[in-house]
């Protein structure tokens, strides 16, 4: 099997991005702070959310490189799944935020006309920073199978196309000296990060849920019907049936029952469903398959003499 388990590599990554979200976050809040902006507070609140999601990403790939124990058999991957989880919650909370800010700058708006230039300049280079580590994380985490790196990689290139759409907001305010257009761009960024956030919320609880992946479903039930019926390969079977799987972080972990001819001794029977648990865990690594082995007992299947209904492969 392959292993499951980060990689220091990852580890250095996820570090890279609390520097990374560290340096923006900075770079956003002067510019805030120097032009009054609600839509620069808006980035700039995203980007605490950066910061402290980067953080928990740190821990929840240590928590996954550690090994199955006796207190955790199937590993301690759903980490990541925490981190993913924790990271889209503050996404939504960052949202509210920023929707306050916006309202209360339509009120009594605070930005400055003649400073909009330096918020452009600090927005456009903050753009650059986010979509190169950003693609970078999600290239790396799509190598390496690691939901938190993705999940990271999205929400920075998330910030940046939600950055190019506020600088051309900005812009449009520096030359047309319509102030509430900022408050109303901070509240449609406030809105484009709530669907970001929930949409990985979502993504994760149902990782920590055990929601079963349909993509994968077809795969392993693919494989398993390719042994079965009168075209089956070898080792063929009978019938199959009670298919489970779920992810543990990356690591996949499928179960199934095989039905073969009952005349077959316990040794055939082993070498037929551990050859079938290689498949799967070839077309899902990293993955762990287990398969229990019954004896068929169909009325008319036609590898034993007997039939299989299309029940049996439930």
């Amino acid at each position: 099997m392959e292993t499951a388990l980060p990689g220091p590599s990852e580890h250095r990554a996820a570090v890279g991005a609390i520097i990374v979200a560290l340096s923006l976050f900075a770079i956003k809040a002067i510019a805030w702070w120097v032009t009054g902006s609600a839509a620069l507070y808006s980035d700039a609140m995203e980007s605490v959310v950066n910061v402290l999601a980067a953080g928990v990403a740190v821990w929840s790939i240590r928590m996954s490189m550690r090994p199955p124990d006796r207190s955790h058999p199937y590993g301690h991957g759903k980490a990541e799944f925490v981190s993913a989880t924790f990271e889209g919650g503050m996404i939504l909370v960052a949202a509210v935020v920023i929707m306050f800010r916006a309202v209360e700058n339509i009120v009594t708006p605070e930005l400055r006309p003649q400073t909009i230039p330096i918020g452009i300049a600090a927005a456009s280079l903050t753009v650059v920073i986010n979509g190169a580590y950003g693609a970078m994380l999600i290239r790396h985490g799509r190598r390496r199978n690691s939901i938190v790196l993705v999940a990271s990689g999205r929400h920075l290139l998330t910030d940046a196309l939600s950055t190019i759409g506020l600088i051309a907001g900005l812009a449009i305010v520096g030359m047309t000296g319509w102030l509430l257009l900022d408050p109303a761009i901070a509240l449609v960024a406030a809105l484009f990060i709530t669907v970001t956030g929930w949409r990985l919320l979502r993504g994760s609880l149902g990782g920590l849920m055990d929601e079963q992946d349909s993509a994968d479903h077809r795969t392993i039930t693919a494989a398993l019907e390719a042994h079965c019926g009168p075209a089956a390969t070898r080792p063929e079977i009978c019938s199959y049936h009670k298919v489970r799987h779920r992810h543990a972080g990356r690591l996949h972990w499928v179960e199934f029952h095989l039905r073969v001819p009952a005349s077959l001794d316990v040794r055939a029977g082993h070498e037929i469903a551990t050859q079938i648990e290689h498949e799967i865990e070839a077309a899902l690594r990293p993955a762990t398959a287990t398969a229990h082995v019954e004896p068929c007992e169909a009325a008319t299947c036609p590898r034993c003499g007997r039939a299989v209904g299309a029940s049996d492969r439930g």
